[in-house]
Parts: C-alpha cells; structure tokens; sequence
C-alpha cells in the first residue's frame, strides 16, 4: 500500500463512518497499520495492527481491517456508538454526545467542588490577616508544563514584588497574574 492519502467509506448499523491512515505508519518504519475511524454524528477510534506493515498491506487488508470496527447502539439514548468490544474506546459504549455530556457534569462537579475549596482557603487567610491573593502562572525557564500558583499578602501588593516572587520561582514569564482582593 503505497497511498498515504488512502480513505474508505462504509456504513454500518446506520452510522455513515469514514476511515483513513494514521500518518504514523508511513513516518515510523515497521510501526504497523493504524487507522483513524471518524463516525459523521461524532468521534473517532484509532485502531493499530502490529502485525501488518502498510508498505505491504493490500487495499482489501486495509479494508477488511478498518470494518471490523463495530457500531453498537448507546446504551443510553440508542444513537450509534463505537463497539468496545472491537476496539479500544474509554466511551464505554456511550454515544459522543452521551460520552461528552458526562465528561462535562464531570468537570462543572469537580470545578465547584475546587471553587469551595478556594473559597474556605481565602476565608482562612483572611482570618489570618491576609488581604490579597495573587494567582500567577509560573512558566518554567527550564522549559517544561506550566503551574499556577497562590500567593497571599497582607496588603496590596506591588507589580514589582509580584515579579520578584516570579521570578524567585524560576518563571521566565513575569507579568501573568491577577491580583483578588479577599
């Protein structure tokens, strides 16, 4: 198989789905076939087959390959879904929207139950005497993810503290801040 920009439409059980190669095959040598399977009402599987190198697949193993992903009906609105039994999907057998509209109470729970938590923490400095919270963004001058940080002051504090602090913490950026009064 010599096509990187091979894709394959099919149906099945009422899904309009639409494979491609993943562009890893042809980027790794011996890596294997992967195929991408997008579903048009929403998602996406990955499949990977070690064991069939793309430079020597044929079109009909791509094929038969990329449709033995299966559909399965949501198990909770009856839309189609990816088949956990035929592929590697954290869906569960969720449709997409199902799938996301979880993910998103997931969040919304887990951001108000952060946002008690900081309120209590605020109310506790406050007691302390503290009358400010800086949340800054420290962006390590090694390189490396970016972290946000608290830091109370009693009293307002001053850009100019602000950036030593930043810049006590290894932050090569030092002008990503908010300042709350408590």
């Amino acid at each position: 198989m010599d096509n990187k920009q091979f894709s394959h439409s099919f149906t099945k059980n009422g899904a309009e789905l639409t494979a491609e190669i993943s562009p890893c095959c042809w980027m790794y040598p011996g890596y294997g076939l992967q195929v991408t399977v997008q579903m048009k009402d929403g998602g996406n599987v990955i499949k990977h087959r070690k064991d069939v190198i793309w430079e020597q697949a044929t079109e009909s193993q791509v094929i038969e390959f990329t449709e033995s992903i299966g559909v399965c009906s949501c198990s909770r609105c009856g839309k189609p879904a990816f088949d956990p039994a035929t592929c590697d999907t954290n869906r569960a057998g969720l449709c997409e929207h199902c799938f996301l509209s979880d993910l998103d109470a997931q969040h919304k729970k887990s951001k108000a139950k952060e946002e008690q938590k900081l309120k209590r923490r605020d109310a506790a400095k406050k007691r302390q005497g503290f009358t400010h919270r800086v949340t800054a963004w420290v962006h390590p001058e090694a390189g490396g993810d970016d972290y946000m940080v608290d830091l109370y002051c009693k009293g307002k504090p001053s850009a100019a503290q602000i950036k030593a602090e930043l810049k006590k913490s290894g932050s090569r950026v030092l002008d990503d801040y908010q300042i709350l009064e408590l």
